[in-house]
């Protein structure tokens, strides 16, 4: 097996794993905010700071993760990912956690994801 190969399959089984993570955060956070199932007792006892706090989490998580997935799944075809694409997919963030959390917790995950493009701009240099 060649040394292509064996880079293409590990990138695969990234793509694959980040894929699944990014689903479990995205449905986590949807039942969170559509208190759906267990998750309505859980959020009534922890009240709207925490779960909001939660809620700032995971869809931080989820920026990072589509981030990570789609710069993987250019670099294995090729392209480099741009900061379009990183800014798109921070845009869609920020509406997700406004349409699922309210405007707050849109605003404090749009920074702390701020927080993360910068970091990958210090990382590039």
């Amino acid at each position: 097996m060649s040394q292509k190969t064996r880079e293409r399959k590990q990138m695969r089984r990234t793509m694959f794993i980040s894929g699944a993570a990014i689903a479990f955060i995205a449905l986590m956070a949807g039942l969170l905010a559509l208190r759906f199932g267990p998750f309505a007792g859980i959020v009534d006892f922890l009240g709207p700071v925490i779960t909001g706090v939660i809620g700032i989490t995971l869809l931080t998580l989820l920026f990072i993760g589509l981030v990570l997935l789609i710069g993987n799944l250019r670099n294995m075809y090729g392209e480099s990912a741009g900061w379009f694409d990183v800014i798109v997919l921070w845009v869609l963030v920020v509406i997700i956690a406004a349409i699922l959390f309210g405007v707050p917790v849109a605003l404090l995950t749009g920074l702390l994801c701020i927080g993360f493009i910068y970091y990958l701009h210090l990382a590039q240099d």
